[in-house]
């Protein structure tokens, strides 16, 4: 993966920083790219340059708890992701207007971040994610499972996760390079956050959401996830929906053209 792009780290209170990158600062569209649960910054390396050959000023953030952020002892819950999310677009000075962007676990903290800071936003787009991890009894088993799994050993369970993410799995130093990275999440935080992440359902919100919204979903993501990605969809006034074909879990990284063109033909 490229390594593009200026790192910078901004402090949200003492002894606590928020590590992210910026590409395209200038650009006339700013955008904020989320990822999802044990997530990175660097995730989005490769298909970022294309959005800065659009217009766009993209700031990329590491999650509290995740890649080379702070990692305090606490409860990981939304309403401390999104107001961190705030806060560093205040820092930007981007808070009268930014696309926001979240993919899987990044999804849905930008679905709740739309419904706390809607005057922060120009557009919102939620790819792949579900709004209620427990909306079904195979839902509940599979997490269940997950969260059990993690708890004992992450990097046996990355090293499981990662090949179903593609519909093409990418080969294996690609593989160790997304484990290795992922592992930086710190084990406290990836419990805490796939523990509140399950336990809240978001759906009976969303139709509060009034932002103009784009979900995205996956012709060959998670059957469950793909359901849940569709029920966004309809729960929220007026969203509008595209379905990336020949792709997994992550579109951007296995159909970066595509990807583009949904976003660009929502925000532009």
């Amino acid at each position: 993966m490229s390594s593009n792009g200026i790192v910078n780290k901004y402090s949200i209170e003492s002894n606590l920083d928020l590590a992210y990158k910026r590409w395209g600062e200038g650009n006339s569209q700013k955008m904020m790219l989320v990822h999802g649960w044990t997530g990175f910054k660097e995730l989005w390396d490769s298909f970022t340059p294309d959005l800065v050959k659009n217009d766009y000023d993209v700031v990329v953030p590491d999650l509290r708890g995740h890649g080379d952020s702070s990692k305090p002892e606490m409860d990981y819950t939304h309403e401390v992701f999104s107001n961190d999310l705030y806060n560093l677009a205040k820092h930007l000075n981007w808070d009268k207007g930014f696309i926001i962007l979240g993919q899987s676990m990044g999804g849905y903290i930008v679905l709740d971040y739309a419904l706390r800071y809607p005057e922060t936003l120009t557009h919102l787009i939620s790819s792949n994610t579900s709004a209620y991890l427990a909306r079904n009894l195979f839902s509940k088993i599979v997490w269940k499972m997950t969260i059990r799994m993690y708890r004992k050993n992450p990097e046996k369970l990355m090293r499981k996760m990662v090949p179903r993410f593609f519909l093409n799995p990418p080969n294996e130093e690609e593989i160790d390079f997304f484990v290795k990275s992922s592992l930086k999440t710190a084990k406290h935080a990836g419990l805490s956050a796939i523990k509140y992440f399950y336990e809240r359902n978001l759906e009976p919100e969303l139709h509060k959401i009034s932002t103009p919204t784009l979900v995205i979903s996956s012709e060959h993501d998670q059957k469950d996830l793909r359901k849940a990605t569709l029920a966004i969809h309809n729960l929220i006034p007026n969203s509008k929906l595209v379905d990336i074909k020949n792709t997994g879990h992550l579109p951007f990284m296995e159909n970066p053209e595509e990807f583009l063109n949904a976003i660009t033909g929502f925000t532009k």
